[in-house]
């Protein structure tokens, strides 16, 4: 071998061992990353586990959301429902309707749709527009409740009054369809408007049943559906401008 081949095969030997020491030294980067990103995500779980320990109800909720997630701890719907449970006892909504949906889906308790219920009303009875909205679904299709049009644009009322798009979409349909509520295209519209106000997303299917409403309607109509949106839009007057405007014309 060469003196040239000599001094060549060195120089490739100390740059593969270099190469592999740079790998290695990547490897030991991205490992103490990690460990930082893991000791930065336990310190607040630590902290939360504490306060929920000491009976903080907001703490135990979310100590549950933690463990029904899987967020820094590996996911433990049992460890979910015993402390959405712990704060929902407390009086929490968001632990009542968390705990509700655990019940519904059976996940870390037995599946027991009565206990939903009774988890869902109370968190309803608190204001919490998710669990309003869900019982007004269960009222309309007639499960674990009787069925009940009615019933449910009651809860799809109180829920769609603080914004919920959801809530406004199902509520807007009923009118549409004249089921539970008077039959009123404008109040079905201007309905469909404010879900799209509150969720303009393409997942909201309100645009579309808003254009395809529109097409059964006269110009002063949509005009009359666009200034009732605007009532419904007021803080507060959500209910009063609805069953107003629905005394005003039954069938417009």
């Amino acid at each position: 071998m060469t003196v040239d081949a000599i001094a060549l095969a060195g120089q490739t030997g100390f740059r593969a061992r270099a190469e592999r020491w740079m790998k290695r030294a990547c490897l030991l980067i991205a490992a103490l990353c990690l460990l930082g990103v893991a000791r930065a995500q336990a310190a607040p779980v630590r902290a939360t586990v504490e306060a929920a320990q000491k009976g903080d109800a907001a703490a135990q909720y979310k100590l549950g959301e933690i463990y029904d997630l899987g967020q820094g701890v590996p996911q433990d719907y049992t460890q979910a429902v015993k402390w959405y449970r712990a704060a929902a006892e407390q009086g929490l909504p968001a632990a009542q309707f968390a705990l509700a949906e655990m019940y519904k889906n059976g996940d870390g308790v037995a599946k027991n749709l009565p206990e939903a219920l009774r988890w869902y009303q109370r968190a309803a009875g608190q204001n919490h527009a998710g669990a309003q909205l869900l019982l007004g679904v269960l009222a309309e299709s007639g499960t674990g409740l009787p069925q009940n049009d009615a019933q449910a644009a009651q809860w799809y009322r109180l829920s769609a009054a603080q914004g919920d798009a959801r809530a406004l979409l199902l509520l807007a349909n009923l009118y549409q369809l004249g089921q539970g509520e008077p039959k009123s295209a404008v109040a079905s519209y201007a309905l469909y408007t404010r879900s799209l106000a509150a969720d303009g997303s393409r997942a909201n299917p309100s645009a579309g049943h808003r254009a395809q409403l529109a097409r059964g309607m006269t110009a002063a109509q949509i005009a009359t559906a666009g200034k009732l949106a605007e009532e419904l839009a007021r803080p507060g007057n959500f209910a009063k401008a609805l069953d107003a405007a629905v005394a005003t014309w039954i069938k417009p």
